[in-house]
């Protein structure tokens, strides 16, 4: 009984800084969530878990602690955006600068631009890299596509990543001086809607048909383009419900202990549906399996193609 309550002791000590990191990282989503009740209940419930033995299970191990704490608070939450890391890693295996270095060996996430039989344009998507190195290669897909009669745009397994390049995507294919399909909410700015952007590339304009594949994968910006063109009725999206992330992250807050935590602070707020995707994803119009979703898409694109030469034949 001694030999365990040392042990128990040893413990408690090895995990102090890590139990102020808990209440650290509750003070800082109570502060900055973008839903203040819901802000409430998840640093209450991270209280709670300070208070247990769970948060000591890797508390020895700062990385292990880490990922541990984020899958915590992701459990609490319901929010896939929130992270937290070890802020001494950062100097030395910064992934966000990693994951910018891989745009150039990957088309700055454009993998694949085809013009499939019937003159249907077929775009795929995997990332979104930052605008002012991804734009030259949304132009050069862009222009590819151009003359065709239709067009599929696959989003399935992307990620997420810069909302300031999927957001011209979105306007590729609406009207110029169109109202705004999405404000932007936040506890600490005035709900203000989205600006339009410059799109830098051929617009494909608003009458050919579009068409979004999306998967469970599919996280973040490509549901916001996903459920963008979906609401506006510029698209149809096929394939299965997309992951549910919809709100936005600022920089990380540094919490003591030599962490750093990211907390959601924003929300986009569709001007239409009065809502987002957040925690359902984009429910497709026409759900189908990952291995038809293409295949459908092109023979709904080969159909639309026929129905409307039909009507310009009658005109």
């Amino acid at each position: 009984m001694i030999s365990l309550l040392v042990s128990g002791l040893t413990l408690t000590a090895l995990c102090d800084v890590e139990r102020a990191v808990v209440l650290d990282a509750a003070d800082q989503i109570e502060t900055a969530y973008v839903i203040e009740a819901e802000a409430q209940r998840i640093a209450s419930e991270l209280r709670m878990l300070e208070a247990s033995s769970d948060v000591s299970a890797n508390c020895s191990v700062k990385e292990a602690f880490a990922s541990n704490l984020t899958k915590d608070i992701r459990q609490v939450s319901g929010d896939h955006h929130f992270y937290v890391e070890v802020t001494a890693e950062q100097e030395d295996n910064d992934w966000i600068e990693e994951w910018r270095q891989s745009g150039s060996t990957m088309g700055q996430g454009i993998t694949h631009v085809q013009v499939f039989e019937g003159n249907i344009g077929y775009i795929r998507i995997k990332s979104f890299f930052e605008l002012e190195a991804a734009y030259p290669f949304y132009r050069a897909a862009f222009d590819l596509v151009a003359d065709t009669d239709a067009l599929v745009l696959d989003l399935r397994d992307n990620h997420g990543g810069s909302p300031e390049t999927a957001w011209p995507l979105q306007w590729t294919f609406l009207e110029p001086g169109t109202a705004s399909p999405i404000k932007m909410e936040s506890r600490i700015e005035a709900v203000t809607p989205r600006e339009e952007p410059s799109v830098l590339w051929v617009r494909y304009g608003t009458e050919r048909p579009v068409f979004v594949l999306v998967n469970k994968d599919t996280f973040s910006a490509p549901e916001a383009v996903a459920y963008t063109l979906q609401t506006t009725g510029r698209a149809t999206v096929i394939g299965e419900s997309s992951g549910g992330g919809a709100h936005m992250l600022d920089g990380g807050t540094a919490l003591s202990g030599g962490f750093t935590v990211y907390t959601p602070t924003k929300r986009p707020i569709s001007t239409i549906t009065g809502d987002n995707w957040e925690g359902v994803g984009v429910i497709p119009d026409i759900q189908t399996s990952e291995a038809d979703a293409l295949s459908t898409a092109l023979k709904l694109a080969r159909s639309a193609k026929s129905t409307n030469q039909d009507l310009e034949t009658t005109d």
